[in-house]
């Protein structure tokens, strides 16, 4: 019975690893990650298109978790203004020591549907790990997720909105005239992920 039992297990398991796909983010157009600071004097953005990771997820039962992995370069965050892009890069956010944001999911909650529909939204707040300028802490994202064909394959829409407070990274507010920034920041993410092959 316990070897039937164990048998059984183990089939359930590879069935659902079969049903999982995988998918990839690519640095580039049409991805986007961007900051919207906002201050007394001016409101600006950085962007940056320097973002790459993977989801992996099954479309028809999302369950309560799925893995994924995102990381923006932060060196090249841009703002439209070089010496701004200078001092953000040089002396707060330190890039050449701490290059990468990664953000690590994650665990699902409020799902709005089970599984992925063409044509629909799916929303759910995915709770992971983000790292940012040697500091990780846990971070939820709410998660708006519509699946598309991308270049003749699978593909999904992800979009994300969260903040973040720089104190909690421990990341210096700079206060000069060319770069004053609030303490929290608001993070837009909007991403296109491709089906890739699953990994080894």
């Amino acid at each position: 019975m316990r070897i039937l039992t164990l048998v059984a297990v183990l089939l359930a398991s590879s069935v659902h690893a079969a049903a999982a796909a995988n998918f990839r983010i690519q640095p580039g157009k049409p991805n986007l990650v961007r900051f919207v600071s906002k201050a007394p004097l001016e409101t600006f953005e950085g962007k940056t298109t320097e973002v790459q990771g993977q989801v992996a997820l099954d479309p028809a039962a999302l369950g309560d978790s799925i893995d994924a992995v995102v990381e923006v370069d932060l060196a090249s965050l841009d703002t439209g203004l070089s010496l701004r892009n200078k001092h953000m890069r040089e002396n707060h956010l330190e890039t050449k020591k701490f290059p990468k944001a990664i953000f690590r999911g994650g665990k699902i909650s409020e799902l709005s549907r089970p599984n992925l529909e063409a044509g629909q939204k799916t929303t759910f707040v995915l709770a992971g790990t983000f790292a940012l300028h040697g500091v990780e802490k846990p971070l939820n994202v709410p998660i708006e997720l519509s699946p598309e064909p991308v270049e003749g394959s699978s593909g999904l829409r992800i979009t994300a909105r969260f903040s973040v407070a720089l104190a909690d990274f421990k990341i210096s507010r700079p206060s000069f005239l060319v770069m004053q920034l609030q303490e929290v920041q608001q993070v837009i993410v909007e991403l296109v992920a491709t089906s890739a092959a699953p990994g080894p």
